[in-house]
């Protein structure tokens, strides 16, 4: 499976999505004050994404997003 990362995280509402490449299904999706937060705590760092997105980054954005949605509930 592969996925794309688009993400901006300059600007004044920053979002970070990730989308299955085949399907277009969103599988990740943060924007505004919800990604400052994770940019803010260290748990996204914005240098992980100056290189080609690893299979492993997206595990981790995945796993992160399942952590949060969990919190939330």
């Amino acid at each position: 499976m592969t996925y794309v990362i688009d993400a901006w995280f300059e600007r004044s509402n920053p979002y970070l999505r990730v989308t299955h490449r085949a399907t277009g299904i969103p599988i990740v999706h943060w924007q505004g004050n919800a990604l400052r937060k994770q940019l803010e705590k260290g748990t996204i760092c914005v240098e992980d994404f100056s290189d080609t997105p690893s299979q492993e980054l997206v595990k981790e954005l995945f796993l992160l997003d399942c952590l949060e949605q969990k919190g939330e509930g």
